[in-house]
């Protein structure tokens, strides 16, 4: 199912009209005379932008080089000695070491060049050939060479081509004559390749062809992978074979299927699909890679999970209005999520589903993601998923690799729920830390968005604001806890009025308080009676709140201010969740409203 809809991809966007070329990157150009004497070697290579988390200028780094459609591999680019046509690595084209794997393939690369130009007699293949041969027998020639590439730092895999002065920049790869002698070779060796080859039913197409015994495409950009690729289909183990089928035959798809959902997933991978300026998300060790049935943007889908402010604006705005987005049931969506074991690619999870239930499911998402941002006073909900995934772990920690899944499946799946661990993590870092990271919104955002997701029928759902008709047991302790805080903090210096997140208890009971609060409020209530009291006197109207708002929390917890041990003994898992949103629900309304009190001093 999976390779089927690559393969129909690939199909869509004409990746198999040219199956003897493919898209490189190729950063390094050699520029020779019309004679082929050397003249020098130029860089070519563009700028990425690379955002900071933090908002700050973006950091500039250079790309892997200007993008080419260069020869495609005529053979195995592990086997000593072997050598792209007219395009390869620096070292297997030029000579600047004395290793004999890279020598032998400059060898092959000089042989190939004099070849093609014989057959073509291409003006511009002549004179590459001439420089070769010089490269060859005047040493000062090979020095300077080697003496100006060092001196631009290429890394090990970079690639180099030649330009022939009359073509005014052009490479010789762009030349029509190279590019059809080139397509020819191709041709007679993949011919040459399925000759051998067992006939069989394909899988993907339907079709009676050749099946290949290995899949030679490697998927390059898959973290976890190997810098050369990595194989989604592959057999190197007799155990793997049945019915006397030979290594990749086992799998029943043929050369054009193999060569089709390759490309599609290297084109998924590099974000190189026409009309769709993203199509992969990378999130700790594993890759997402997106695209739909039909010729359709699904670019929005995208800058939502990037966390695109105005994007989840308009989403929630739709949302809240009842109005959708209108679609075509038919327009299915797919999500592929990867991650790579050395050679092999691993499949965590596939999705497939009509791009409007995706839509809804995001649009359900960041519902119940939004939250009020302690720090900001407003409601905002464009979390993207790596702040999400970070929220979990404790900074610098590797992602375990079924985190960012399960994330994303239920951003795009609102049937399939965030399993519980994910909410413990987030209660564990919470405990863990301290200062302004300890409650940070993004955290409690998800932690609202794992409670809403899994609540039980006839359960009131979390709002993103403080709700003072819930009566659950853990959201009322935390608000009371949250309460005790700020008296504290308010004791301490009444000039910060109490947010409560400096307040030592918070360090000190924050864990034993949402796990178990009859161990611990009995004290804290005791300790907060003899604060109040030293406060009487100079803040008469903030004790008599306070005592307010104790008695009316305890009324909820089913006594009158004399508690009695009437606090709950342990709390559940999505209590102890409902306990820090009270908390964090409480603080926020005493920041907000602080800010209006200093707001109306101000104004006077």
């Amino acid at each position: 199912m999976i390779l089927q809809r690559l393969y129909e991809l690939a199909d869509r966007e004409n990746f198999l009209d040219d199956l003897a070329f493919e898209e490189l990157p190729v950063p390094y150009i050699v520029h020779l005379s019309e004679d082929g004497k050397y003249l020098n070697v130029q860089e070519r290579r563009g700028v990425i932008e690379l955002p900071t988390k933090k908002g700050g200028a973006p950091r500039i780094r250079p790309d892997r080089g200007k993008e080419m459609l260069v020869p495609r591999a005529h053979g195995n680019t592990a086997n000593k000695g072997f050598a792209r046509y007219f395009a390869d690595t620096l070292a297997r084209v030029l000579p600047l070491n004395d290793d004999p794997k890279s020598a032998a393939s400059r060898e092959t690369f000089w042989r190939q060049i004099g070849e093609a130009a014989n057959e073509t007699k291409d003006p511009a293949l002549v004179a590459v050939r001439s420089f070769g041969r010089c490269l060859v027998e005047y040493d000062s020639l090979a020095a300077q060479v080697r003496a100006e590439v060092e001196q631009l730092k290429p890394g090990t895999g970079d690639r180099c081509t030649f330009a022939w002065f009359p073509d005014e920049g052009a490479t010789i790869i762009e030349r029509d004559s190279v590019r059809c002698f080139y397509r020819a070779l191709f041709g007679r060796v993949a011919e040459e390749r399925q000759r051998d080859f067992v006939e069989g039913f394909c899988q993907i197409t339907g079709e009676r062809a050749p099946l290949p015994r290995t899949h030679t495409t490697s998927i390059s950009g898959v973290p976890g992978g190997l810098p050369q690729g990595v194989s989604v289909v592959s057999f190197d183990k007799a155990a793997f074979e049945s019915y006397g089928l030979d290594k990749a035959v086992n799998s029943g798809i043929g050369f054009r299927a193999a060569a089709g959902y390759t490309r599609a997933l290297s084109a998924l991978v590099a974000n190189k699909v026409p009309g769709v300026p993203k199509s992969s998300l990378r999130l700790g060790s594993v890759l997402f890679l997106f695209w739909a049935r039909t010729k359709k943007d699904v670019n929005d889908i995208m800058h939502l999970l990037d966390g695109d402010e105005q994007e989840v604006a308009n989403i929630l705005s739709a949302a809240h209005g009842g109005r959708l987005p209108e679609a075509g049931a038919d327009a299915d969506f797919y999500c592929l999520t990867l991650s790579g074991n050395k050679a092999r690619a691993i499949i965590r999870d596939y999705l497939e589903e009509p791009v409007p239930c995706a839509k809804e499911s995001l649009r359900q998402w960041f519902t119940d993601l939004e939250i009020i941002d302690v720090y900001e006073n407003r409601l905002r909900a464009n979390f993207p998923l790596w702040m999400l995934a970070g929220a979990t772990t404790r900074s610098g920690d590797e992602l375990p690799p079924d985190l960012p899944t399960s994330l994303l499946a239920s951003a795009l799946d609102k049937n399939r729920p965030l399993p519980d661990h994910v909410l413990a993590a987030c209660l564990r870092r919470i405990r863990a830390e301290s200062g302004a990271g300890q409650f940070s919104p993004a955290r409690m955002a998800l932690i609202r968005l794992i409670l809403n997701h899994s609540h039980s029928l006839g359960e009131t759902p979390m709002t993103p604001t403080l709700d003072d008709s819930h009566a659950d047991a853990g959201y009322v302790c935390g608000r009371l806890f949250a309460c005790l805080a700020y008296i504290q903090a308010f004791e301490r210096d009444s000039k910060k009025h109490g947010y409560g997140q400096d307040a030592p208890l918070v360090s000190a009971y924050f864990g034993a308080a949402s796990a178990s609060p009859r161990s611990v409020f009995g004290a804290l209530l005791r300790q907060t009676q003899f604060r109040l009291k030293k406060l009487q006197d100079e803040h008469y109207g903030f004790v008599t709140n306070r005592n307010k708002e104790i008695e009316n929390l305890a009324v909820r917890l089913g006594d009158t201010g004399a508690f009695r041990g009437e606090f709950p003994a342990t709390l559940t898992l999505p209590q102890q969740g409902r306990f820090a949103l009270g908390f964090y629900h409480q603080r926020a309304a005493y920041r907000s409203a602080a800010d209006k009190r200093n707001s109306s001093n101000e104004s006077v």
